[in-house]
């Protein structure tokens, strides 16, 4: 099966201003449970599936996400999702930390 990377980025005229909080709610109000994480420059998470659906969303830095073999390069605001089984790596990218959320569906929307 292919699968094609899906990516959104962070509307300010949509969505508002980008803050942290504002993004967590954005991806709890779709029913993912949130966690943060922060990877200094240079960090690199092996390759590895996850059976459940989720959300890789980033608060502040750049960072590469490799998901099936396909690439993107991800700054603050943009969310990429994950598809249940698909093999997903993480890079942090340039000479900055990164902050993001990892997000997985587990159904109910938060308000």
């Amino acid at each position: 099966m292919v699968r094609v990377m899906r990516i959104e980025r962070w509307d300010p005229r949509r969505d508002g201003a980008l803050t942290q909080a504002a993004l967590r709610q954005k991806l709890e109000t779709r029913g993912y449970a949130v966690s943060t994480c922060q990877w200094p420059a240079g960090t690199v998470v092996a390759p590895e599936a996850d059976p459940r659906e989720r959300v890789d969303a980033v608060v502040s830095g750049l960072v590469r996400i490799t998901i099936d073999e396909e690439s993107a390069i991800l700054t603050a605001g943009d969310m990429v999702f994950v598809p249940r089984g698909a093999v997903r790596s993480v890079q942090v990218v340039g000479a900055s930390p990164a902050h993001s959320f990892d997000a997985v569906y587990d159904g109910a929307p938060r308000r």
